[in-house]
């Protein structure tokens, strides 16, 4: 699987207004596209969005970039905000539950993310989501309120991972819990987290594929 994940900041306008937007016309767009996993709308507060978009291949991943684009010029004219950042990688490690397939509307789903971003300095990435894969992925998806975790690598030693729960508490636990497995289990590795962003996710959808492990 492939992801591209983006973040905005809303300058103008109503945040509940854009969620709605979204629920009521974009999330089902990007859903019928070829190859589509996954999509979550994520309200990091103080005006920030984050998105997630899971495809089965790189194409579908670039084609939803372009996707968002369009819909943005056409439907969010009246609305200012500007995109901060974007990341765009291979999902090296993936769980998920089945709840997953219930979409999310507009604030109604309850769901929670935690997207984590880390340097690697030095060591190999391959061998690094390899004891992920076996050892975190493995221990978060046993938490209360798990959804789905998925871990990126984006080149150039940058890893990003999206934890998402049924409530906040739990969200905010996994964080502590990946900071521990980075000190206890990747001693080995010069690894870094950089960034924490979380927030509620507000809009997702999601397609039978999600439920397949991805194993690095």
């Amino acid at each position: 699987m492939f992801a591209s994940m983006r973040h905005y900041r809303l300058q103008r306008g109503s945040m509940d207004e854009l969620t709605r937007r979204v629920d009521a016309s974009f999330a089902d767009q990007i859903a019928a596209q070829p190859g589509f996993v996954s999509y979550e709308f994520i309200d990091c507060g103080d005006g920030e969005i984050m998105t997630v978009s899971l495809f089965r291949e790189d194409d579908g991943a670039d084609a939803s970039r372009e996707l968002a684009r369009r819909w943005t010029e056409e439907n969010l004219q009246d609305l200012e905000f500007t995109r901060i950042e974007a990341h765009h990688g291979e999902v090296m490690v993936s769980r998920a539950m089945r709840d997953m397939l219930e979409p999310g509307h507009d604030r109604s789903g309850g769901m929670f993310a935690s997207i984590r971003r880390y340097r690697l300095r030095s060591g190999s990435v391959g061998e690094l989501m390899h004891v992920v894969d076996e050892v975190f992925a493995d221990s978060i998806e046993q938490m209360e309120g798990f959804e789905a975790y998925h871990v990126l690598d984006c080149g150039g030693g940058d890893l990003v991972s999206v934890s998402i729960f049924r409530d906040q508490s739990s969200c905010e636990e996994s964080d502590e819990r990946a900071l521990e497995f980075v000190r206890e289990s990747l001693a080995d590795f010069d690894i870094e987290r950089t960034e924490v962003t979380g927030g509620q996710v507000c809009v997702s959808r999601a397609a039978a594929e999600i439920l397949e492990p991805a194993h690095a």
